[in-house]
C-alpha cells in the first residue's frame, strides 16, 4: 500500500522548495488530502492558471500550514495556507484544505478540498462565516483507508452534496469499492478510486479537475469585443 512518504513526494513536487507542516509522522489521511490538493493545483496549471500561496492574513507564507482537522476558513488560530489560482480574464479562485461549508439547509459541512471564488472566500473571512456551497466551484471528499470502504461513506457523500450544491463534487479514495462505485454511479455522482501516486486514476482525476477549470474559464472569462 502506498505510504505517507510517497504521498509527500508527490505533493512536494507541486509545492517545489516550499516547506509544509506535513512530514513522515503525519497521519496518512491528512497527507492524502494534501496530495489531492496538489492534484487540483496541477490541473489548474494545466488549464492555464497561475498558483500563488497565501495565509489567512493574505501574506505570503514562509512555511505552508495545512489543516489536519476541519475548521472555519476565517480561523486565525494558525496561519493556515490556501492557494490562489489566477486565470487570464477571470476572477481568481482559492483552494483550501479541510474547511467547513454552509449547505442550503444552513448546516455546516466539511470539505476536504474546496475550490471557491476568491470574493466568496474574502466575504467568509470578513464576516467570519462559512462560505456558501452554492457559490463554490469544486469540492472533494478524500478517503484513505487500509482495507475497506463501507457503503455509508458513499451515502454520506451523496447527502452532503445534495445539501451543499457544489458545481463539481468528487468522491476520491485510495482503494476501490464496487458497491460504492455502483451507488455513486447510480446517483450520477463523480468519483475516482485507486487514486495514488503514479497510477492511471490520479491522471484521470487530474483531467476531470482540469475540465472543471476549463468550464469555469469558458463561462466566467471576459469575452473579447
Amino acid at each position: 500500500m502506498t505510504g505517507v512518504d510517497d504521498l509527500l513526494r508527490e505533493l512536494q513536487a507541486v509545492l517545489g522548495t516550499r516547506a509544509s507542516n506535513y512530514n513522515s509522522a503525519s497521519a496518512a489521511n491528512d497527507v492524502y488530502e494534501g496530495y489531492v490538493f496538489g492534484i487540483v493545483l496541477r490541473a489548474a496549471v494545466a488549464a492555464g492558471g497561475r498558483i500563488d500561496f497565501r495565509d489567512v492574513h493574505g501574506a505570503v507564507p514562509s512555511r505552508l500550514v495545512f489543516r489536519t482537522s476541519p475548521g472555519m476558513l476565517s480561523s486565525t488560530t494558525h496561519p493556515y495556507t490556501h492557494a490562489v489560482v489566477t486565470f487570464s480574464d477571470c476572477d481568481p479562485l482559492e483552494v483550501h484544505v479541510g474547511v467547513r461549508v454552509q449547505g442550503r439547509s444552513r448546516v455546516l459541512h466539511e470539505c476536504d478540498v474546496l475550490v471557491l471564488p476568491a470574493d466568496e472566500a474574502a466575504l467568509s473571512r470578513t464576516k467570519q462565516v462559512a462560505p456558501r456551497g452554492i457559490r463554490c466551484l469544486l469540492g472533494v471528499e478524500c478517503k484513505y483507508y487500509a482495507t475497506h470502504l463501507a457503503l455509508h461513506l458513499a451515502r454520506g457523500f451523496h447527502g452532503l452534496h445534495s445539501d451543499l450544491g457544489l458545481l463539481h463534487p468528487f468522491f476520491v479514495a485510495n482503494i476501490g469499492a464496487p458497491r460504492i462505485q455502483r451507488y455513486l454511479s447510480h446517483h450520477k455522482r463523480k468519483w475516482e478510486v485507486d487514486v495514488l501516486p503514479g497510477g492511471n486514476a490520479a491522471r484521470y482525476l487530474e483531467g476531470q479537475f482540469r475540465e472543471a477549470f476549463k468550464t469555469y474559464i469558458a463561462m466566467r472569462g471576459t469575452l473579447a469585443p
